[in-house]
Protein backbone atom coordinates (compact mmCIF):
# COMPACT_ATOMS: atom_id res chain seq x y z
CA UNK A 1 0.00 0.00 0.00
CA UNK A 2 2.28 2.65 1.24
CA UNK A 3 4.37 1.42 -2.14
CA UNK A 4 1.47 2.40 -4.09
CA UNK A 5 1.38 5.75 -2.40
CA UNK A 6 4.77 6.90 -2.62
CA UNK A 7 4.64 5.70 -7.06
CA UNK A 8 1.84 8.13 -7.36
CA UNK A 9 3.37 10.83 -5.49
CA UNK A 10 6.20 10.83 -7.31
CA UNK A 11 3.97 10.27 -10.91
CA UNK A 12 6.01 12.44 -13.02
CA UNK A 13 9.36 10.71 -12.46
CA UNK A 14 8.02 7.37 -11.71
CA UNK A 15 6.78 7.43 -15.40
CA UNK A 16 10.23 8.84 -16.95
CA UNK A 17 11.87 6.25 -14.79
CA UNK A 18 9.68 3.40 -16.28
CA UNK A 19 10.23 5.01 -19.92
CA UNK A 20 14.32 5.00 -19.20
CA UNK A 21 13.91 1.68 -17.42
CA UNK A 22 12.41 0.09 -20.99
CA UNK A 23 14.73 2.08 -22.88
CA UNK A 24 17.79 0.87 -21.36
CA UNK A 25 16.40 -2.80 -20.83
CA UNK A 26 19.36 -3.87 -22.92
CA UNK A 27 21.97 -2.09 -20.84
CA UNK A 28 21.22 -3.45 -17.49
CA UNK A 29 23.16 -5.52 -16.34
CA UNK A 30 22.33 -6.09 -12.61
CA UNK A 31 19.26 -4.67 -10.55
CA UNK A 32 18.63 -4.35 -7.47
CA UNK A 33 15.06 -4.23 -5.92
CA UNK A 34 15.54 -1.84 -2.65
CA UNK A 35 12.04 -1.77 -1.17
CA UNK A 36 11.20 2.06 -2.10
CA UNK A 37 13.73 2.41 -4.84
CA UNK A 38 15.15 0.06 -7.33
CA UNK A 39 18.95 0.44 -8.29
CA UNK A 40 19.79 -0.33 -11.75
CA UNK A 41 23.35 -0.96 -13.36
CA UNK A 42 23.82 0.74 -16.36
CA UNK A 43 26.61 -0.25 -18.93
CA UNK A 44 28.06 2.37 -20.52
CA UNK A 45 26.38 5.31 -18.57
CA UNK A 46 27.95 8.24 -17.08
CA UNK A 47 27.19 8.79 -13.62
CA UNK A 48 23.62 8.37 -12.59
CA UNK A 49 20.48 9.45 -12.29
CA UNK A 50 17.34 9.30 -10.10
CA UNK A 51 13.95 9.13 -11.22
CA UNK A 52 11.52 8.16 -8.42
CA UNK A 53 12.17 4.57 -7.49
CA UNK A 54 14.27 4.35 -10.45
CA UNK A 55 18.11 4.97 -9.72
CA UNK A 56 20.39 4.27 -12.71
CA UNK A 57 24.33 4.32 -11.88
CA UNK A 58 26.91 2.91 -14.25
CA UNK A 59 28.07 -0.27 -13.80
CA UNK A 60 31.44 -0.30 -11.43
CA UNK A 61 29.45 2.95 -9.43
CA UNK A 62 31.65 3.50 -6.39
CA UNK A 63 29.64 3.60 -3.23
CA UNK A 64 29.28 7.22 -3.62
CA UNK A 65 27.97 7.61 -6.46
CA UNK A 66 25.13 5.15 -5.03
CA UNK A 67 24.75 7.12 -2.07
CA UNK A 68 24.69 10.40 -3.83
CA UNK A 69 21.90 8.66 -6.87
CA UNK A 70 19.86 7.25 -3.33
CA UNK A 71 19.76 11.09 -2.13
CA UNK A 72 18.36 12.37 -5.27
CA UNK A 73 15.52 9.23 -4.79
CA UNK A 74 14.87 10.66 -1.03
CA UNK A 75 14.62 14.15 -2.51
CA UNK A 76 12.27 12.66 -5.25
CA UNK A 77 9.48 11.20 -2.17
CA UNK A 78 10.18 14.30 0.32
CA UNK A 79 8.79 16.27 -2.68
CA UNK A 80 6.68 14.50 -4.76
CA UNK A 81 5.35 16.04 -7.55
CA UNK A 82 7.50 18.90 -7.51
CA UNK A 83 11.09 16.95 -7.72
CA UNK A 84 11.44 17.81 -11.42
CA UNK A 85 10.86 21.43 -10.90
CA UNK A 86 12.79 22.01 -7.76
CA UNK A 87 15.95 18.92 -8.79
CA UNK A 88 15.22 17.07 -11.44
CA UNK A 89 15.56 20.03 -13.90
CA UNK A 90 18.08 22.40 -12.46
CA UNK A 91 20.35 19.35 -11.74
CA UNK A 92 20.11 18.42 -15.39
CA UNK A 93 21.22 22.09 -16.27
CA UNK A 94 23.95 22.28 -13.63
CA UNK A 95 24.89 18.74 -15.18
CA UNK A 96 25.18 19.63 -19.01
CA UNK A 97 25.31 23.19 -18.97
CA UNK A 98 27.94 24.36 -16.98
CA UNK A 99 31.01 22.22 -17.37
CA UNK A 100 32.94 24.45 -18.38
CA UNK A 101 32.13 27.25 -16.20
CA UNK A 102 32.77 24.70 -13.55
CA UNK A 103 35.88 23.53 -14.83
CA UNK A 104 36.99 27.30 -15.24
CA UNK A 105 36.22 28.65 -11.49
CA UNK A 106 37.49 25.09 -10.13
CA UNK A 107 33.63 24.73 -8.87
CA UNK A 108 32.67 21.23 -7.86
CA UNK A 109 29.49 19.47 -9.65
CA UNK A 110 28.70 18.31 -5.33
CA UNK A 111 28.92 22.20 -4.55
CA UNK A 112 25.16 23.18 -6.02
CA UNK A 113 22.22 23.07 -4.32
CA UNK A 114 20.89 20.12 -5.81
CA UNK A 115 23.67 17.86 -5.53
CA UNK A 116 24.94 18.88 -1.69
CA UNK A 117 21.52 17.83 -0.70
CA UNK A 118 21.56 14.47 -2.42
CA UNK A 119 24.83 14.17 -1.19
CA UNK A 120 23.77 14.64 2.90
CA UNK A 121 20.50 12.67 2.35
CA UNK A 122 22.72 10.19 1.18
CA UNK A 123 24.70 10.04 3.69
CA UNK A 124 22.30 10.71 6.44
CA UNK A 125 20.13 7.54 5.53
CA UNK A 126 22.25 5.40 3.30
CA UNK A 127 23.80 2.75 5.97
CA UNK A 128 24.12 -0.03 3.18
CA UNK A 129 27.32 -1.72 2.17
CA UNK A 130 29.24 -1.39 -1.30
CA UNK A 131 27.42 -3.93 -3.12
Amino acid sequence: MIKAILWVWQLPQNLLGLLFRIILIRRIGFVKNEGTECLYHVDNMHGGLSLGRYVFVRAGATSRLKSHERGHSRQSRMLGPFYLIVIGIPSFIWATCFKDYRKRYKVSYYDFYTEKWADNLGLKYDDRKEE
